[in-house]
Order: structure tokens, then sequence, then C-alpha cells
């Protein structure tokens, strides 16, 4: 995966996150994924693999499309 495309999830989780208002503690114990863990994602550091991709996208209540 190019750095592109990683830094445009990132991007979007967190941009999805903040517009509905849910701290980044708050998704970590929706998606039951690590805080560091969504922080990492947030700050583009990672990009998730398809299952916590798929609980994180749940968790903010939009598809992955």
């Amino acid at each position: 995966m190019n750095m592109q495309v990683q830094k445009n999830i990132g991007q979007k989780i967190q941009a999805i996150r903040e517009a509905r208002m849910i701290s980044v503690k708050e998704l970590a114990l929706r998606s039951n994924i690590s805080l560091d863990q969504i922080l990492q994602i947030d700050d583009n550091q990672i990009v998730p693999s398809l299952a916590p991709l798929i609980r994180i996208a749940r968790s903010l209540g939009v598809s992955l499309g």
C-alpha cells in the first residue's frame, strides 16, 4: 500500500471520528482496538488490516466504501 493511501485512511478515520465528536479513547472502546493502535492509525503511522478497519467503520457508523 502506498504512502498516499495510508495517509488517506488515517485522515478519513480521524475526520469522521471528529465530525461525530468521538474521542480516540471512545473509538478504542467501541471498536475493541487498543488506544495505542487507534492513535497510530490517526497519526498515519500504521494502516489497519481489514478486520480492525471493519470494527472501526462499524464503530463510526460508516461503511468501508
